[in-house]
């Protein structure tokens, strides 16, 4: 006979608005932000992370049904939890950012012409940015 694995649930936070309407305004977010999140897993140019986080945050503001669902995914869990409980990010996570970024805005310098290549610079600037950001988080 195996011993039962013992499933532990995380308790959402419970930070819910109390006009009904921020609360809808919150649950129809969540669930764009979500499938936003979504779509991003299937197209290497979208992201994922800012949008699940994004759903979490509605959520917690507006369900504590879809909030609960979401810190107890099978997939998303841990990051949302980590994220929510102490700011960090997965090292494997600030790399793989910091890669697409980098040819992403490679790519940008190489198809605009060049009366736009300051549209390229702007990129690169807030994606530096953005990278220096990632990597002062914890790591999860």
């Amino acid at each position: 006979m195996t011993p039962s694995k013992k499933t532990f649930y995380h308790r959402p936070k419970i930070n819910q608005s109390k006009n009904p309407t921020v609360r809808w305004l919150f649950l129809v977010l969540g669930w764009l932000f979500f499938a936003l999140g979504i779509i991003g897993i299937l197209l290497p140019v979208m992201p994922t992370a800012p949008f699940i986080l994004l759903a979490a945050g509605c959520w917690a503001r507006s369900s504590r049904r879809f909030h609960f669902w979401l810190i107890n995914h099978k997939y998303f869990g841990k990051f949302v939890r980590d994220w929510e409980d102490r700011h960090a990010v997965p090292l494997y996570a600030k790399w793989l950012a910091s890669i697409m970024l980098t040819i992403s805005t490679l790519m940008l310098f190489y198809r605009l012409p060049a009366d736009m290549l300051w549209l390229a610079w702007i990129v690169a600037v807030v994606g530096s940015g953005v990278i220096v950001y990632l990597f002062r988080l914890p790591n999860a």
